[in-house]
């Protein structure tokens, strides 16, 4: 069974030299929480305002690759039902989420439930771990996958499943005002697309000054939602780290790498990364859209004034083996598929 960090983190009394990073890493310098975060009203994209909603929506993108949304249409009883789910299962003793605990590095299937101590890169090796705990699996339209999602907390996959069905919706509004940002034909994201679960766990740390929850890095598909209680998210602004405050009832949107491609490099995926703290657990709930195969960049974004900056590749195949296997961070893993000029 792999080990999990919330099996056994309550009994700590200092931070174990497996999750000690390096020093370079560590979070040493005082870190900036900020309200500037911009923040989009999804209430007025159906109105006489949507023009503006467009507006603020790609300047979000373009500055900060980060932005919160509120009014964005998701019953509030949900969210708080998804979030009290998610910290029930990871209260569960260990022999009951040991069905679950697999070699993420290892394990073959993609779409079922997987629980894994730190993340797909360090888990099982000689590097340092991270301070979480993931849960992760697929959420597609058809719903067969619901399968092999968790079985208790016993409400985990009614609540999930709507939950799942909610940010789909979510997510379709977003890509649709980002399409008309940039000038896309309507309903350019409106192939089929993924969508994955991936929910982090942070226990509360001893020694927060030594770890983090999870390290710089960016993601590696279209669009990440976010939902979060805690403070902890930090983001890279203009190579300084800032912090997000948590707003309630929002979630937190950021952009991946894949879309650095489709705007031939117009935006771009910001690096993040999670701190701890002594006092709380933090758990947040992820909502990854993915693309469903060939990323490339749009064709109403390059012409002779501004030739492809990316190849195309498919995402499944091509990206995603090689993101997960890169040690670096930031927007290494697109350097592979960039164009020399």
């Amino acid at each position: 069974m792999a080990d999990l960090l919330s099996n056994w983190s309550s009994t700590l009394e200092a931070v174990p030299p497996s999750h000690c990073i390096p020093v370079h890493e560590r979070p040493s310098d005082p870190v900036e929480i900020v309200d500037s975060i911009p923040v989009i009203d999804l209430g007025k994209a159906n109105g006489e305002e949507r023009s503006v909603v467009v507006k603020e929506l790609l300047k979000a993108f373009e500055e900060y690759g980060f932005f919160q949304i509120i009014n964005h249409g998701v019953p509030v009883d949900l969210m708080d039902e998804a979030m009290k789910v998610y910290k029930e299962f990871f209260s569960l003793p260990a022999e009951e989420k040991a069905e679950y605990a697999k070699d993420a590095a290892n394990d073959t299937n993609r779409g079922a439930a997987t629980l894994y101590s730190s993340s797909a890169k360090h888990y099982d090796s000689e590097e340092h771990r991270y301070w979480r705990d993931v849960l992760e699996h697929s959420c597609n339209l058809d719903g067969e996958d619901k399968k092999t999602w968790p079985s208790n907390p016993p409400r985990y996959r009614e609540v999930i499943g709507a939950y799942g069905d909610e940010l789909r919706r979510v997510s379709k509004v977003i890509l649709g005002l980002l399409s008309e940002g940039l000038g896309l034909e309507a309903g350019f994201f409106d192939k089929e697309l993924g969508q994955r679960m991936l929910v982090n766990h942070y226990p509360a740390c001893p020694d927060p000054s030594l770890t983090l929850g999870v390290g710089g890095h960016c993601d590696p598909n279209l669009i990440t939602i976010i939902q979060q209680e805690v403070y902890g998210l930090q983001i890279l602004k203009d190579d300084k780290w800032i912090g997000v405050q948590p707003i309630r009832n929002a979630f937190v949107v950021n952009s991946g790498l894949p879309i650095t491609v489709v705007s031939n490099g117009k935006l771009t995926s910001v690096a993040h990364r999670v701190v701890t703290n002594t006092t709380h657990s933090r758990t947040s709930i992820g909502t990854f859209i993915c693309p469903h195969d060939i990323v490339e960049p749009a064709k109403a974004l390059v012409g002779p004034e501004n030739p492809p900056q990316f190849k195309s590749f498919n995402w499944g195949i091509d990206f995603m083996p090689h993101y997960l296997s890169k040690k670096s961070v930031y927007h290494a893993s697109l350097e592979p598929f960039k164009i020399d000029a």
